[in-house]
């Protein structure tokens, strides 16, 4: 009987094991896989909703949110670029 090495290197994938567990393991995924695309389209689906209902209140909520949207993402790289920029222009000095 041999032994099992419990270091040694694993040639098998996950697609190549053959067993009811692996192709329930399978199916399990692609539901979930699934699950998940249909809630990003949901999500989509009810942004655009309350965008829609919001600029009917609001004319011009929409293109006000998407420029402030742009704005804030524009200055959150800014902050990262320059907080990336302090850590790496800190591990050249020595104390």
């Amino acid at each position: 009987m041999s032994e099992i090495e419990p270091n040694a290197p694993v040639d098998r994938k996950f697609s190549d094991l053959d067993s009811p567990v692996t192709g329930e393991i399978k199916e399990l995924i692609s539901q979930l896989e699934h699950s998940h695309h249909l809630r990003y389209k949901m999500m989509n689906l009810e942004a655009w909703a309350l965008a829609e209902t919001m600029d009917s209140f609001l004319p011009g909520f929409w293109s006000r949110f998407l420029e402030n949207r742009r704005i804030a993402l524009k200055q959150f790289l800014e902050r990262k670029r320059a907080k990336e920029e302090g850590v790496d222009g800190d591990s050249g000095r020595s104390d």
